[in-house]
């Protein structure tokens, strides 16, 4: 079976950005019953040389859409806005992300996948092949940040857990067992 970049993508970046909405769901009623001052919470972090839960999903975003964008050769939205202090700010940067990402049709994904994809980063300029951009380079930085957003919020008490984290391709599985 042949794999298109359009399958191993916009679903993967949809459902995990689902997912992270539905944990940033579960953040509010946990605000909202602990009483806790939601501004506070955007601002955790694990470590204090890493990013703000804020940081967290700007940057998943932020590397959904600009991996999408780079990959259909289209432009990606702006996610250089500051990160978000609000629960219902970052759900809406979410929102944003998942509009745009599943905007993207099949065909402006398809073509050659070695086709090169050269980003700057940090250390300098990077070139991939398209394909191995997307497998091994864009979807790690994505993981990395939705997995600490989530980390955040259940080192901060939020009732979450890996089901959560997987969402519904596993709560469907499993929702008579609950």
């Amino acid at each position: 079976m042949i794999f298109s970049m359009h399958r191993i993508s916009v679903p993967v970046y949809d459902q995990m950005l689902t997912n992270l909405d539905y944990v940033f769901e579960q953040a509010a009623d946990f605000i909202a019953e602990k009483g806790i001052d939601e501004g506070e919470l955007m601002q955790r972090r694990l470590y204090p040389d890493m990013f703000t839960l804020g940081q967290q999903v700007l940057r998943a975003c932020e590397h959904s859409a600009v991996a999408m964008s780079r990959l259909a050769g289209i432009e990606a939205p702006d996610f250089s806005a500051d990160p978000d202090t609000s629960i219902a700010a970052a759900r809406a940067r979410m929102a944003t992300a998942r509009d745009f990402i599943n905007a993207i049709t099949p065909d402006q994904l398809e073509g050659d996948p070695d086709r090169p994809i050269t980003l700057k980063v940090r250390l300098g300029e990077v070139t991939f092949p398209a394909q191995d951009y997307l497998l091994h380079f864009a979807k790690a930085h994505f993981y990395f940040h939705v997995v600490t957003a989530y980390d955040i919020l259940r080192a901060e008490g939020v009732d979450i857990g890996k089901i959560d984290y997987l969402g519904t391709i596993m709560k469907d599985k499993f929702k008579d067992q609950r």
